[in-house]
Protein backbone atom coordinates (compact mmCIF):
# COMPACT_ATOMS: atom_id res chain seq x y z
CA UNK A 1 0.00 0.00 0.00
CA UNK A 2 2.82 2.17 0.34
CA UNK A 3 2.69 2.31 -3.91
CA UNK A 4 -0.89 3.88 -3.12
CA UNK A 5 -4.29 2.69 -3.90
CA UNK A 6 -3.66 3.80 -7.83
CA UNK A 7 -1.51 1.67 -8.37
CA UNK A 8 -3.37 -1.30 -6.38
CA UNK A 9 -6.68 -0.14 -8.45
CA UNK A 10 -4.46 -0.63 -11.87
CA UNK A 11 -2.64 -3.91 -11.03
CA UNK A 12 0.83 -1.90 -11.15
CA UNK A 13 1.23 -3.21 -7.24
CA UNK A 14 0.67 -5.87 -5.29
CA UNK A 15 0.67 -6.15 -1.23
CA UNK A 16 2.17 -9.73 0.13
CA UNK A 17 -0.39 -11.33 1.60
CA UNK A 18 -3.37 -9.10 1.01
CA UNK A 19 -6.01 -9.65 -1.70
CA UNK A 20 -5.78 -6.47 -4.23
CA UNK A 21 -9.47 -6.66 -4.06
CA UNK A 22 -9.49 -5.90 0.32
CA UNK A 23 -7.30 -3.13 -0.37
CA UNK A 24 -9.34 -1.32 -3.00
CA UNK A 25 -12.39 -1.72 -0.69
CA UNK A 26 -10.64 -0.91 2.21
CA UNK A 27 -8.72 2.35 0.99
CA UNK A 28 -12.10 4.80 0.56
CA UNK A 29 -12.33 3.94 4.34
CA UNK A 30 -8.74 5.60 4.80
CA UNK A 31 -9.21 8.55 2.96
CA UNK A 32 -11.92 9.42 6.58
CA UNK A 33 -8.85 9.52 8.42
CA UNK A 34 -7.57 12.99 7.05
CA UNK A 35 -10.91 14.44 6.57
CA UNK A 36 -11.59 13.20 10.17
CA UNK A 37 -8.41 15.29 11.26
CA UNK A 38 -9.39 18.24 9.23
CA UNK A 39 -12.85 18.93 10.79
CA UNK A 40 -11.05 17.96 14.37
CA UNK A 41 -8.50 20.46 14.06
CA UNK A 42 -10.93 22.90 12.54
CA UNK A 43 -13.11 22.58 15.79
CA UNK A 44 -10.01 23.27 17.75
CA UNK A 45 -8.98 26.30 15.42
CA UNK A 46 -12.54 27.93 16.15
CA UNK A 47 -12.48 26.97 19.75
CA UNK A 48 -9.23 28.75 20.19
CA UNK A 49 -9.88 31.58 18.20
CA UNK A 50 -13.38 32.60 19.90
CA UNK A 51 -15.83 35.16 18.21
CA UNK A 52 -14.47 36.75 15.06
CA UNK A 53 -14.79 38.06 11.40
CA UNK A 54 -16.47 36.87 8.88
CA UNK A 55 -13.15 36.38 6.97
CA UNK A 56 -13.01 33.22 9.15
CA UNK A 57 -16.06 31.96 8.43
CA UNK A 58 -15.49 32.28 5.13
CA UNK A 59 -12.08 30.06 5.38
CA UNK A 60 -14.20 28.22 7.79
CA UNK A 61 -16.93 26.91 4.91
CA UNK A 62 -13.98 26.85 2.39
CA UNK A 63 -12.59 24.00 4.29
CA UNK A 64 -15.73 22.12 5.24
CA UNK A 65 -17.46 21.86 2.12
CA UNK A 66 -14.47 20.14 -0.08
CA UNK A 67 -14.10 17.82 2.80
CA UNK A 68 -17.63 16.90 2.79
CA UNK A 69 -17.80 16.38 -1.11
CA UNK A 70 -14.09 14.36 -1.24
CA UNK A 71 -15.59 12.24 1.60
CA UNK A 72 -19.18 12.01 -0.44
CA UNK A 73 -17.56 11.54 -3.78
CA UNK A 74 -14.94 8.66 -3.02
CA UNK A 75 -18.03 6.42 -1.56
CA UNK A 76 -19.89 6.85 -4.29
CA UNK A 77 -17.45 6.15 -7.00
CA UNK A 78 -14.37 4.61 -5.44
CA UNK A 79 -12.40 4.09 -8.78
CA UNK A 80 -12.82 7.66 -10.53
CA UNK A 81 -12.56 9.01 -6.72
CA UNK A 82 -9.41 7.60 -5.97
CA UNK A 83 -7.86 9.02 -8.96
CA UNK A 84 -10.01 12.41 -9.07
CA UNK A 85 -9.67 13.11 -5.34
CA UNK A 86 -5.68 13.83 -4.78
CA UNK A 87 -5.49 15.66 -7.65
CA UNK A 88 -8.47 18.08 -6.51
CA UNK A 89 -7.23 18.72 -3.13
CA UNK A 90 -3.54 19.40 -4.12
CA UNK A 91 -5.38 22.00 -6.62
CA UNK A 92 -7.69 23.38 -4.01
CA UNK A 93 -5.05 23.38 -1.25
CA UNK A 94 -2.80 25.44 -3.30
CA UNK A 95 -5.78 28.16 -3.91
CA UNK A 96 -6.55 27.62 -0.40
CA UNK A 97 -2.87 28.65 0.72
CA UNK A 98 -2.63 31.75 -1.87
CA UNK A 99 -6.32 32.98 -0.46
CA UNK A 100 -5.00 32.95 2.84
CA UNK A 101 -1.76 34.91 2.26
CA UNK A 102 -2.85 38.59 3.05
CA UNK A 103 -4.68 36.65 6.50
CA UNK A 104 -0.86 35.48 7.73
CA UNK A 105 -1.47 37.42 10.88
CA UNK A 106 -4.59 35.84 11.89
CA UNK A 107 -3.24 32.51 14.13
CA UNK A 108 -6.85 30.90 13.53
CA UNK A 109 -6.99 30.87 9.61
CA UNK A 110 -3.04 30.36 9.59
CA UNK A 111 -3.95 27.03 11.53
CA UNK A 112 -6.81 26.16 9.37
CA UNK A 113 -4.42 26.19 6.46
CA UNK A 114 -1.63 24.23 7.81
CA UNK A 115 -4.40 21.66 8.54
CA UNK A 116 -6.05 21.67 5.15
CA UNK A 117 -2.41 21.00 3.64
CA UNK A 118 -1.78 18.42 6.33
CA UNK A 119 -4.29 16.48 4.98
CA UNK A 120 -3.58 16.81 1.70
CA UNK A 121 -0.34 14.87 2.43
CA UNK A 122 -2.02 12.33 3.64
CA UNK A 123 -4.80 11.85 0.90
CA UNK A 124 -1.50 11.92 -1.45
CA UNK A 125 0.34 9.73 0.31
CA UNK A 126 -2.57 7.16 0.77
CA UNK A 127 -3.85 7.19 -2.66
CA UNK A 128 -0.82 8.01 -4.58
CA UNK A 129 2.29 6.44 -2.71
CA UNK A 130 4.38 7.68 -0.54
CA UNK A 131 6.95 9.72 -3.22
CA UNK A 132 3.86 11.92 -4.09
CA UNK A 133 2.99 12.57 -0.41
CA UNK A 134 7.32 13.81 -0.47
CA UNK A 135 6.29 15.39 -3.95
CA UNK A 136 3.15 17.22 -2.22
CA UNK A 137 5.09 18.52 0.69
CA UNK A 138 8.05 20.22 -1.63
CA UNK A 139 5.14 22.24 -3.44
CA UNK A 140 3.38 23.06 -0.39
CA UNK A 141 7.14 24.66 1.31
CA UNK A 142 8.37 26.11 -2.05
CA UNK A 143 4.39 28.13 -2.49
CA UNK A 144 4.97 28.75 1.94
CA UNK A 145 8.47 29.90 0.98
CA UNK A 146 7.36 32.11 -1.93
CA UNK A 147 4.69 33.92 0.38
CA UNK A 148 5.99 33.66 4.06
CA UNK A 149 9.65 32.39 4.09
CA UNK A 150 10.09 32.71 7.79
CA UNK A 151 7.37 29.97 8.59
CA UNK A 152 8.59 27.03 5.75
CA UNK A 153 11.05 25.42 7.83
CA UNK A 154 7.99 24.62 10.43
CA UNK A 155 5.39 23.58 7.90
CA UNK A 156 8.33 21.18 6.55
CA UNK A 157 8.31 19.55 9.67
CA UNK A 158 4.69 19.67 10.11
CA UNK A 159 3.88 18.58 7.25
CA UNK A 160 6.59 15.56 7.24
CA UNK A 161 4.72 14.67 10.46
CA UNK A 162 1.59 14.03 8.76
CA UNK A 163 3.41 12.09 5.80
CA UNK A 164 4.99 9.97 8.53
CA UNK A 165 1.83 9.61 10.63
CA UNK A 166 -0.05 8.38 7.07
CA UNK A 167 2.40 5.99 6.83
CA UNK A 168 2.02 4.23 10.23
CA UNK A 169 -1.44 4.24 9.53
CA UNK A 170 -0.96 2.39 5.97
CA UNK A 171 1.00 -0.20 8.34
CA UNK A 172 -1.14 -0.70 10.75
CA UNK A 173 -3.94 -1.64 8.68
CA UNK A 174 -1.60 -4.07 6.64
CA UNK A 175 -0.66 -5.36 9.26
CA UNK A 176 -4.32 -5.82 10.79
CA UNK A 177 -5.90 -7.41 7.51
CA UNK A 178 -2.53 -9.41 7.37
CA UNK A 179 -3.73 -10.90 10.85
CA UNK A 180 -7.41 -11.18 9.98
CA UNK A 181 -6.97 -12.80 7.13
CA UNK A 182 -4.53 -15.45 8.71
CA UNK A 183 -7.15 -16.01 11.48
CA UNK A 184 -10.09 -16.28 8.69
CA UNK A 185 -7.87 -18.63 7.08
CA UNK A 186 -7.52 -20.95 10.07
CA UNK A 187 -11.04 -20.43 11.05
CA UNK A 188 -12.08 -21.57 7.46
CA UNK A 189 -9.82 -25.00 8.08
CA UNK A 190 -11.33 -25.40 11.11
CA UNK A 191 -15.12 -25.06 9.41
CA UNK A 192 -14.26 -27.21 6.26
CA UNK A 193 -12.82 -30.16 8.23
CA UNK A 194 -15.82 -29.83 11.00
CA UNK A 195 -18.21 -29.97 7.63
CA UNK A 196 -15.78 -32.52 6.21
CA UNK A 197 -16.57 -34.73 8.97
CA UNK A 198 -20.29 -33.82 9.13
CA UNK A 199 -20.71 -34.85 5.65
CA UNK A 200 -18.90 -38.04 6.63
CA UNK A 201 -20.45 -38.95 9.44
CA UNK A 202 -24.51 -38.03 7.77
CA UNK A 203 -23.94 -40.44 4.85
CA UNK A 204 -20.72 -42.80 4.47
CA UNK A 205 -21.15 -43.62 8.16
CA UNK A 206 -25.02 -43.73 8.56
CA UNK A 207 -24.96 -45.66 5.65
CA UNK A 208 -22.78 -48.41 6.86
CA UNK A 209 -24.26 -48.80 10.64
CA UNK A 210 -27.87 -48.73 8.92
CA UNK A 211 -26.27 -51.92 6.75
CA UNK A 212 -25.29 -53.27 10.00
CA UNK A 213 -28.55 -53.12 11.37
CA UNK A 214 -30.70 -56.70 11.48
CA UNK A 215 -33.66 -56.74 9.52
CA UNK A 216 -36.43 -59.17 10.15
CA UNK A 217 -36.42 -60.13 6.51
CA UNK A 218 -32.44 -61.02 6.42
CA UNK A 219 -33.86 -64.59 7.51
CA UNK A 220 -37.10 -64.44 5.62
CA UNK A 221 -35.72 -63.50 2.47
CA UNK A 222 -32.54 -62.71 2.14
CA UNK A 223 -32.50 -61.71 -1.60
CA UNK A 224 -34.80 -59.10 -0.89
CA UNK A 225 -32.14 -57.94 1.92
CA UNK A 226 -29.49 -57.87 -0.55
CA UNK A 227 -31.54 -56.36 -2.90
CA UNK A 228 -32.46 -53.61 -0.40
CA UNK A 229 -28.57 -52.91 0.49
CA UNK A 230 -27.94 -52.30 -3.04
CA UNK A 231 -30.78 -50.22 -4.06
CA UNK A 232 -29.57 -48.36 -0.73
CA UNK A 233 -25.86 -48.43 -1.55
CA UNK A 234 -26.36 -47.47 -5.55
CA UNK A 235 -28.83 -44.27 -3.85
CA UNK A 236 -25.84 -43.12 -1.73
CA UNK A 237 -22.85 -43.49 -4.22
CA UNK A 238 -25.18 -41.18 -6.40
CA UNK A 239 -25.57 -39.03 -3.72
CA UNK A 240 -21.81 -38.38 -3.44
CA UNK A 241 -21.00 -38.23 -6.52
CA UNK A 242 -23.04 -35.30 -7.14
CA UNK A 243 -21.68 -33.90 -4.42
CA UNK A 244 -18.42 -34.36 -5.50
CA UNK A 245 -19.15 -33.19 -8.77
CA UNK A 246 -20.71 -29.88 -7.31
CA UNK A 247 -24.27 -29.86 -8.83
CA UNK A 248 -26.13 -26.70 -7.51
CA UNK A 249 -29.51 -27.88 -5.60
CA UNK A 250 -30.30 -24.22 -5.13
CA UNK A 251 -34.10 -23.59 -6.05
CA UNK A 252 -35.39 -26.65 -4.54
CA UNK A 253 -37.57 -25.12 -1.47
CA UNK A 254 -37.58 -26.71 2.05
CA UNK A 255 -40.87 -28.69 1.27
CA UNK A 256 -39.54 -30.09 -1.87
CA UNK A 257 -36.21 -31.17 -0.37
CA UNK A 258 -38.03 -32.46 2.79
CA UNK A 259 -40.11 -34.81 0.54
CA UNK A 260 -37.54 -36.14 -1.48
CA UNK A 261 -35.61 -36.92 2.26
CA UNK A 262 -38.80 -38.79 3.31
CA UNK A 263 -38.47 -40.73 -0.29
CA UNK A 264 -35.33 -41.29 0.81
CA UNK A 265 -35.76 -42.59 3.84
CA UNK A 266 -38.60 -44.95 2.87
CA UNK A 267 -36.11 -47.04 0.64
CA UNK A 268 -34.00 -47.54 3.84
CA UNK A 269 -37.26 -48.86 5.79
CA UNK A 270 -38.42 -45.86 7.74
CA UNK A 271 -41.61 -44.17 6.91
CA UNK A 272 -41.48 -40.60 7.64
CA UNK A 273 -44.55 -38.36 7.13
CA UNK A 274 -44.29 -34.79 6.06
CA UNK A 275 -46.94 -32.61 7.87
CA UNK A 276 -46.97 -28.72 6.52
CA UNK A 277 -49.36 -26.45 7.60
CA UNK A 278 -51.45 -24.96 5.87
CA UNK A 279 -50.40 -21.40 3.57
CA UNK A 280 -46.87 -23.11 5.09
CA UNK A 281 -44.33 -21.49 2.58
CA UNK A 282 -41.66 -19.74 4.31
CA UNK A 283 -38.72 -17.82 2.11
CA UNK A 284 -35.41 -19.22 3.41
CA UNK A 285 -31.94 -18.34 2.82
CA UNK A 286 -30.23 -21.51 0.74
CA UNK A 287 -28.04 -22.20 3.83
CA UNK A 288 -30.78 -22.39 5.87
CA UNK A 289 -32.65 -24.39 4.33
CA UNK A 290 -29.92 -27.04 3.49
CA UNK A 291 -29.06 -26.69 7.50
CA UNK A 292 -32.48 -27.61 8.67
CA UNK A 293 -32.49 -30.27 5.77
CA UNK A 294 -29.78 -31.87 6.99
CA UNK A 295 -30.61 -31.86 10.37
CA UNK A 296 -33.67 -33.48 10.11
CA UNK A 297 -31.44 -36.71 8.03
CA UNK A 298 -29.84 -36.70 10.92
CA UNK A 299 -32.88 -37.24 13.26
CA UNK A 300 -34.70 -39.61 11.11
CA UNK A 301 -31.46 -41.77 10.73
CA UNK A 302 -31.08 -41.74 14.69
CA UNK A 303 -34.57 -42.83 14.72
CA UNK A 304 -33.95 -45.41 12.22
CA UNK A 305 -30.85 -46.81 14.07
CA UNK A 306 -32.23 -46.68 17.73
CA UNK A 307 -35.81 -46.06 17.91
CA UNK A 308 -37.13 -49.61 17.10
CA UNK A 309 -39.70 -47.57 15.26
CA UNK A 310 -40.40 -47.49 11.49
CA UNK A 311 -42.41 -44.37 11.63
CA UNK A 312 -41.83 -40.70 12.42
CA UNK A 313 -43.32 -37.61 11.74
CA UNK A 314 -41.63 -33.94 10.32
CA UNK A 315 -44.06 -31.52 10.46
CA UNK A 316 -42.81 -27.84 9.52
CA UNK A 317 -44.90 -24.32 10.80
CA UNK A 318 -43.60 -20.60 10.37
CA UNK A 319 -42.99 -18.50 13.19
CA UNK A 320 -42.26 -15.14 13.82
CA UNK A 321 -39.52 -14.44 11.92
CA UNK A 322 -38.54 -17.84 10.71
CA UNK A 323 -39.77 -21.76 10.60
CA UNK A 324 -39.82 -24.46 13.05
CA UNK A 325 -39.27 -28.22 12.34
CA UNK A 326 -40.36 -30.83 14.53
CA UNK A 327 -39.10 -34.64 13.97
CA UNK A 328 -41.13 -36.63 16.25
CA UNK A 329 -40.94 -40.84 16.77
CA UNK A 330 -42.87 -43.00 19.25
CA UNK A 331 -39.67 -45.28 19.50
CA UNK A 332 -38.02 -46.66 22.83
CA UNK A 333 -36.48 -43.19 23.52
CA UNK A 334 -33.79 -42.32 25.80
CA UNK A 335 -32.94 -40.29 28.95
CA UNK A 336 -31.30 -36.54 27.53
CA UNK A 337 -30.00 -36.19 31.18
CA UNK A 338 -28.04 -39.44 31.35
CA UNK A 339 -27.26 -39.68 27.98
CA UNK A 340 -23.96 -37.58 26.61
CA UNK A 341 -24.90 -36.46 23.16
CA UNK A 342 -22.46 -38.13 20.50
CA UNK A 343 -21.58 -36.58 17.20
CA UNK A 344 -24.73 -36.51 15.35
CA UNK A 345 -26.56 -34.50 18.03
CA UNK A 346 -23.68 -32.32 18.77
CA UNK A 347 -22.03 -31.76 15.03
CA UNK A 348 -24.96 -32.95 12.82
CA UNK A 349 -28.13 -30.98 14.51
CA UNK A 350 -26.85 -28.74 17.19
CA UNK A 351 -23.71 -27.23 15.86
CA UNK A 352 -25.26 -27.12 12.45
CA UNK A 353 -28.69 -24.80 13.41
CA UNK A 354 -26.09 -22.91 15.45
CA UNK A 355 -24.38 -21.59 12.49
CA UNK A 356 -27.19 -20.23 10.93
CA UNK A 357 -28.23 -18.79 13.83
CA UNK A 358 -30.54 -21.08 14.52
CA UNK A 359 -31.69 -23.41 17.41
CA UNK A 360 -32.00 -26.95 18.05
CA UNK A 361 -33.79 -29.09 21.40
CA UNK A 362 -33.85 -32.73 21.94
CA UNK A 363 -36.50 -33.77 24.09
CA UNK A 364 -37.05 -37.70 25.05
CA UNK A 365 -37.80 -40.08 27.60
CA UNK A 366 -37.35 -43.75 28.27
CA UNK A 367 -40.33 -45.47 26.21
CA UNK A 368 -41.63 -41.89 25.50
CA UNK A 369 -40.09 -41.28 22.05
CA UNK A 370 -38.24 -38.53 20.89
CA UNK A 371 -38.75 -35.03 19.85
CA UNK A 372 -36.39 -32.67 17.76
CA UNK A 373 -37.05 -29.45 17.62
CA UNK A 374 -35.26 -27.34 14.94
CA UNK A 375 -35.89 -23.28 14.81
CA UNK A 376 -34.17 -21.59 11.80
CA UNK A 377 -34.44 -17.76 11.19
CA UNK A 378 -35.88 -16.51 7.96
CA UNK A 379 -32.52 -13.65 7.71
CA UNK A 380 -28.81 -14.86 8.20
CA UNK A 381 -27.68 -12.13 10.32
CA UNK A 382 -23.99 -13.73 9.69
CA UNK A 383 -23.09 -15.33 6.65
CA UNK A 384 -22.18 -18.79 6.66
CA UNK A 385 -19.13 -21.17 6.20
Amino acid sequence: MLGGGIGVLAGRHQVPGIPARLVQTTLPWLILVPVAFRLVMLAQALWTAGPTGSALWIFVLAHLVPNVAEAVWIFRRPSAGMRLVPVADAGFAALFVLGAAPFAQDSAITSITWTHLMGTVMICALLRGALAGVLTIGGAVALNTALHPASSLTLLLTLATALVASLAIVGVVGASMRFALGFGEQQGRAAERERHRRDVHDTVLQVMESFAIPAPADELDPAASLDRVRRTARAQAMRIRISLEHESTEGIGLHQRLRLLAAEMAAEGLRAEVVIQDDCAPELAEEAAVALHDSVREALRNTLKHSGTRRAVVSVEEIGGGVCLTVRDHGAGFDVGDRRHGFGLEHSIIARMAEIGGFARIESSPGLGTRVVLLAPSVLRLPVG
